[in-house]
């Protein structure tokens, strides 16, 4: 077993807890993710004509996408001192390493391309800051935005 193996569960739920960032895919990101609305997105300057809405990304129907995974997330049971920072890209900052991570439909998988068994987990959005990790297992857990 190698030492990602050991640590997977936790990090899966870690990154689901993620996945309320964002759908669509990952992408780069520094402090904030991409996906973060302010005050003043999507009002033009006053001599400039505003810009057409992006398109909504779409979501599985509990609301889980890989666009909404982007952004910093709690590894383990909502406590923001260890975190998962999901990525546009694809790729995912762990307490452990980089990895990769995809999802499809409700599922978040991350792999860290070292010969171990990618982690797959069930995961459903409660809001847009937490979410609700099932692993392979059965066990469940709950991550928020960080």
């Amino acid at each position: 077993m190698t030492k990602h193996a050991e640590f997977h569960p936790m990090i899966a739920a870690a990154i689901l807890a993620l996945a309320a960032c964002g759908s669509g895919g990952p992408a780069n990101s520094a402090d904030a993710p991409d996906s973060l609305v302010t005050a003043n997105d999507g009002v033009a300057p006053a001599n400039e004509p505003a810009a057409a809405p992006a398109p909504a990304a779409t979501a599985t129907p509990a609301g889980f996408s890989a666009d909404y995974m982007v952004g910093k997330w709690s590894a383990v049971n909502e406590d923001c001192s260890v975190r998962l920072e999901f990525r546009k890209d694809g790729t995912v900052t762990t307490p452990i390493g980089e990895a990769k991570y995809t999802v499809s439909g409700d599922k978040l998988s991350i792999d860290y391309h070292d010969g171990s068994t990618p982690t797959t987990s069930t995961v459903k959005a409660l809001d847009g800051d937490r979410i609700e990790i099932t692993h392979a297992s059965g066990t469940k857990e709950t991550e928020k935005r960080c």
